[in-house]
This record gives structure tokens, C-alpha cells and sequence, in this order.
């Protein structure tokens, strides 16, 4: 097995994954540029999106949406066998695997909720930042550079990128395309989407965020309203399950050993596999990110 191991050069492997995820990246601009934005785009295009997203490929720059599925395929296999092995039932195994599939794209939906935040919490900041900084300077990337030390991740690294990015090239607008690719939140793309026409034309920066910040202002006003809404939502949520697991402890008192009949029984597999997916998704609507309304 050492053996085996010896003999793979991963150095290989990873600059595979990474022309891999280049070349899906180039495919899909040429297509936007020919066809516009469309609402399919390839799944394999779209998994790299996913963790471009989540901020997991800023850290591992290997990673891409071949290497995720293999690594869900692998998590899913390990949930099944030890789950089959202690059970000694496929259908648990495999409600066991699913769950495995669901951990790791909950994972990921996570940090790339956290990562909106974040980003969205620098975004006002960001906005005063450029206004001041226009009085003194009128080139975009100049302001860009003023703006990093007083804005915190993941925004100063995409502004990093973008400013490393025109000088290395001195092609702007590529740079504009690229942040704008990188990032996930709404109203950022449209910030940063009016900043590269302003910088087109040579417009008033100043005027221009003007705009922008009272828009922002009223997205964050509904999005409050919408979070209040979602948190009573969770409550009662959480009031439905522990109103299940009452019933059912009562049940169990009145009928006995509940829970053997139904690991015994194939149907009673069914059942208790039904009651976990119901139970999983709960969860899952429970306590994943939504990024319009927190």
C-alpha cells in the first residue's frame, strides 16, 4: 500500500484539478460572451462556483468540482459500510450515505453564507471608503488600493486579486470580469458592475455611490424584515420536533419496545427511514444560511 502511494505524484494530480477548474472557468466566458448570462449552466461549471463560494477554494487552490465529488463519494461510502456494519441494514446504510451527501453540501452552503456576511458587512464601508478616496483620486484601481487596509476579508483579498490582477496585465476591464466572477452576493456584483462603467467613461464616482448606498440601505431594511420572519419560522420548527419526540416517548411507553420492532421489521426500516429524512431536511431548512434574509 506504501508502495502505492510512493508512486503518485500529487503535485501532478492537484495542477490537474486546477487546469480542469481553468478550463471549465474559460469555457463559460466564452459562452457568456456569445450567448449572455443563462440560467443553465453546467454542473460541474456550477460546483465550482459552489466552492469558489464558500471561500474553500482562496484556502485549498487544488479544490474544484471533480475533487469535491470525490471526496463526497468517499465520505458517503465510509457513512454506509460502518453504518451497515453496526446495523446490519442496507436501507439505514444507505439513509446513512445520503445524509453524508447532505452533511457535506450543508457544509459548504454554510461557509458560503458566512462568507456573504462578511462581505456584506464591508460592503457600507466599502462604499464611504470610495467616496472619500474620489475627492483626492479618479482612478479606479488607485481607490481600490486605498480602500484595502480599512476593509476586512473576504472583500480585501477580491480587491488584492483585482489590483495585483491590472497590474500584472493592465487590462481593467478583464480584472472587473474576474472580481465579479468571484463573487456570490447580489448587490455587490452590481456595485462593483456600475464602478467598472464609471471607470469606462471616467463618470463621478461619488455620484454613483450616492445611488448605490440608498439602495443598499433599502435592501438591508427588507432583509431585516425578512430575517424576523425566518426566525419565528425556526422557532416554530424546533416547537414541531420536540412535539414529535414527545408523541412519540408516549408511544413508546404505551406500546413498549418501540424501537425494536422497527430496526426488526423491514417495514418498520421504512418507516424509521422516512421519519429520519423528514427529520434531516428540517434541520437542514432549520439552520442553513439564507442569504436573503439571514
Amino acid at each position: 500500500m506504501k508502495k502505492y502511494w510512493d508512486n503518485i505524484d500529487f503535485m501532478k494530480l492537484f495542477d490537474w484539478f486546477e487546469r480542469r477548474y481553468r478550463l471549465r472557468a474559460g469555457k463559460e466566458k466564452k459562452e457568456q460572451m456569445l450567448y449572455g448570462n443563462r440560467d443553465k449552466k453546467p454542473l460541474l461549471y456550477r460546483l465550482d462556483k459552489i466552492v469558489e463560494y464558500s471561500g474553500l477554494k482562496r484556502k485549498l487552490k487544488f479544490m474544484n468540482a471533480e475533487l469535491l465529488i470525490a471526496v463526497t463519494v468517499l465520505f458517503m461510502s465510509i457513512l454506509f459500510f460502518v453504518t451497515e456494519i453496526i446495523t446490519h441494514k442496507i436501507i439505514i446504510g444507505v439513509v446513512a450515505a445520503l445524509s453524508g451527501a447532505v452533511i457535506v453540501w450543508c457544509v459548504l452552503y454554510f461557509c458560503s453564507g458566512k462568507y456573504y456576511v462578511r462581505l456584506e458587512n464591508n460592503l457600507m464601508t466599502f462604499l464611504n471608503l470610495i467616496d472619500n478616496f474620489n475627492k483626492s483620486e479618479d482612478d479606479i484601481v488607485q481607490i481600490f488600493k486605498k480602500t484595502v487596509p480599512y476593509v476586512e476579508e473576504p472583500l480585501k483579498s477580491l480587491l488584492i486579486d483585482f489590483t495585483g490582477e491590472v497590474q500584472t496585465t493592465g487590462n481593467v476591464n478583464q480584472a472587473f470580469d474576474n472580481l465579479n466572477s468571484k463573487i456570490e452576493h447580489n448587490k455587490c456584483r452590481m456595485l462593483i458592475r456600475n464602478l467598472q462603467v464609471c471607470a469606462r467613461y471616467e463618470t463621478n464616482y461619488s455620484l454613483v455611490v450616492k445611488d448605490l448606498r440608498a439602495g443598499f440601505m433599502c435592501f438591508l431594511a427588507v432583509k431585516s424584515e425578512r430575517k424576523a420572519i425566518i426566525s419565528n419560522g425556526r422557532a416554530e420548527i424546533i416547537i414541531l420536533i420536540l412535539c414529535s419526540v414527545l408523541t412519540v416517548s408516549l408511544f413508546a411507553n404505551i406500546a413498549g419496545d418501540i424501537w425494536s420492532l422497527l430496526l426488526d421489521d423491514f417495514i418498520g426500516n421504512i418507516i424509521l427511514a422516512y421519519c429520519f429524512i423528514v427529520l434531516l431536511i428540517c434541520v437542514v431548512v432549520m439552520f442553513l444560511f439564507d442569504k436573503n434574509g439571514g
